[in-house]
């Protein structure tokens, strides 16, 4: 899928999953910084659901069949 400006996304930090939002989008790649009012994550699924509630997505889990 390709980046959008003002999309959030995680990324692995450390041990932990950080929140980014992405500013630029060019014809070569990306640039996102770290949305630094949002706690770290230590659980992958966690994260994940917190970037679907900011981008206004359904959320559903990974294990869920359908």
């Amino acid at each position: 899928m390709r980046d959008k400006v003002g999309q959030y996304s995680y990324e692995i930090h450390g041990r932990a999953f950080r929140i980014y939002i992405c500013t630029l989008v060019t014809a070569t790649g990306s640039q996102a910084l770290p949305v630094y009012e949002e706690p770290f994550f230590y659980n992958e699924e966690e994260a994940r659901k917190r970037v679907y509630e900011l981008n206004g997505w359904k959320y559903k889990p990974k294990d869920a069949k359908t």
